[in-house]
């Protein structure tokens, strides 16, 4: 399962984003978002997304009655995301830019296949600016890829992954990478996992985390 190649090409048609995603994820993603709002989103409380892309969660979330913080580079996205979550704030920014929204303002920030695009020390920021973001007691949620618990379902990713990744690289002269030490990284950063939850033989996993 690849990210990186999907998010780059279905950017480019931000209409047919969702339902690439539920192809990508054979049908997971809309499950684990509908996880996060109605379990660990509540009314009344402050959110932000990294990554919000058409703005799918964002909508689930402001309908349980959040206030919700969108952010993504892409501005087709941010346009369909006012269009299905117009009660959320939107704002064109990159990941590696949330440090600018202060300190002490959040009590969740959700990412959902976002993090995995980031290089290891952008992923290591974003950790640490959000511990800074979160107020007391703020969990961060994070749905992303994951390295295979097994060696034989890390055998079997290996064999799935490898067309998706090639392309990858051809098309982007990139390649994506699961969250690899995430939960060592978490660690360095000031949180501690209280829930996870696997899909797709592992390589695909739901984190919810909270600040130490």
């Amino acid at each position: 399962m690849s990210t990186l190649v999907y998010m780059k090409m279905l950017e480019r048609t931000p209409e047919k984003y969702d339902r690439g995603m539920r192809l990508l994820t054979l049908g997971r993603i809309d499950r684990i978002k509908r996880e996060i709002a109605s379990t660990w989103v509540g009314p009344g409380q402050d959110v932000l997304e990294i990554g919000c892309g058409t703005g799918t969660l964002a909508a689930l979330m402001t309908a349980r009655g959040a206030r919700v913080v969108g952010i993504d580079i892409s501005e087709a996205m941010l346009a369909i995301a006012g269009r299905n979550a117009p009660e959320a704030e939107l704002i064109r920014m990159t990941a590696s830019e949330i440090d600018a929204l202060g300190e002490d303002r959040f009590d969740r920030i959700v990412a959902t296949l976002s993090l995995g695009e980031l290089s290891e020390d952008e992923l290591d920021f974003v950790l640490r600016a959000s511990s800074v973001l979160l107020k007391a007691g703020g969990k961060l949620v994070v749905a992303d890829e994951a390295p295979a618990p097994t060696w034989g379902k890390r055998l079997f990713a290996r064999l799935v992954r490898w067309p998706a990744a090639a392309l990858t690289f051809v098309l982007t002269r990139n390649t994506t990478h699961a969250l690899k030490r995430f939960e060592e990284r978490l660690g360095r950063a000031g949180f501690r996992v209280v829930c996870r939850r696997d899909y797709l033989f592992g390589t695909l996993a739901l984190f919810v985390m909270e600040k130490v």
